[in-house]
């Protein structure tokens, strides 16, 4: 018998009874499964003088199932208390759900992708020009934006106070650690040089080819999203130059401010870095061109109040009465290829 009953009647229950106690929960009918189980188990014998009628095909698949699901539930709990366990681990499993790769996998896909590339180098027989061979397809195309990429490149932050230090917190981030001003190096250096600069430490190769004003870029779409979101060690990445007749891998070539636009507004997701202010005002120089970049919601309106006076980004989403967000990045992704007057 299996008897349900609160604590203070308890004692009412005969010891060869099973209790369950009042509020039931899952693990108190878990518990009283097996002890029943185990109970007819133990005495088969008992069950044919009772005349117990032998369990049929269905009864024991019902059993092998409650069986299997009962395992994984123990694997679970074991998972759940290893996990609660081991500070260590829990950084790792934040750092997957942030970024889809723990920390140490995506050291090992950037030293995998340079020693493949070095070996095919080192293999590949010299050439009369250095000319790399690419292909003619882009890789960041202006589709228009879905939900999700408008979430991926604008964020979800509502608006924020900016005069309340608390609030104004969470507007702001840091650029230490990043990849998007190590890109912007690599084009400052490039342009003031005129060589071919190469950003090291990343799991692919990423060329800034000053001369043509692109990027060799060979990363996932994907694996670039990650990389823009992914803060990096100290000396971690560098940059290196290239000799002209040094010969490149093989790429897709972008268009230097696409790549910086897109890198923008996926490391900022509609917040400012550090070391530029919603409340300076600024004059928009000249209008992005959206026929190759990524036009983000309200991204027209806002290029046009922004070149028509000197304006913060605070301002314009006032006057425009549209999120943030939204005017945060695309100040974020404007500053970074230039379009502000000095």
């Amino acid at each position: 018998m299996i008897a349900v009953v609160d604590q203070a009647t308890a004692s009412w229950v005969p010891e060869t009874s099973i209790t369950l106690f009042r509020p039931l929960t899952l693990g108190g009918l878990l518990d009283a499964l097996v002890k029943l189980k185990g109970r007819l188990d133990a005495a088969p014998v008992v069950a044919e003088d009772l005349g117990v009628v032998p369990a049929s095909e269905q009864d024991k698949e019902r059993a092998a199932v409650f069986a299997e699901w009962q395992a994984r539930k123990q694997r679970s709990n074991d998972a759940l208390s290893a996990w609660k366990g081991d500070s260590a681990q829990r950084e790792g499993e934040a750092l997957r759900s942030r970024f889809s790769m723990e920390r140490n996998e995506l050291n090992s896909l950037i030293l995998e992708a340079q020693q493949e590339l070095q070996k095919q180098q080192a293999n590949r027989p010299p050439k009369p020009s250095p000319e790399p061979v690419v292909e003619p397809e882009e890789v960041l195309q202006p589709p228009k934006l879905s939900a999700e990429m408008i979430q991926q490149c604008c964020g979800s932050l509502p608006d924020v106070n900016l005069d309340a230090p608390h609030e104004r917190r969470r507007a702001y981030f840091s650029l230490d650690g990043l990849l998007l001003p190590w890109v912007q190096r690599c084009v400052r250096q490039g342009d003031e040089t005129g060589l071919v600069q190469q950003v090291l430490g990343v799991p692919g190769a990423l060329f800034y080819l000053p001369a043509e004003k692109v990027f060799l870029v060979g990363i996932d779409a994907d694996l670039l999203l990650q990389l823009a979101r992914t803060r990096f060690g100290f000396d971690e990445i560098s940059l290196q130059e290239r000799s002209a007749e040094a010969e490149l891998p093989h790429g897709r070539k972008v268009a230097a401010d696409e790549l910086l636009w897109q890198l923008a507004l996926f490391t900022a997701r509609g917040r400012v870095p550090d070391t530029l202010s919603a409340e300076q005002p600024k004059l928009l120089d000249e209008m992005p061109d959206f026929d190759r970049l990524l036009e983000t919601p309200h991204a027209r309106s806002i290029a046009e109040l922004w070149q028509s006076q000197r304006l913060s980004a605070q301002n314009i989403a006032s006057m425009l009465g549209v999120p943030q967000r939204f005017v945060f990045s695309f100040f974020v992704a404007a500053d970074a290829i230039g379009l502000f007057c000095p």
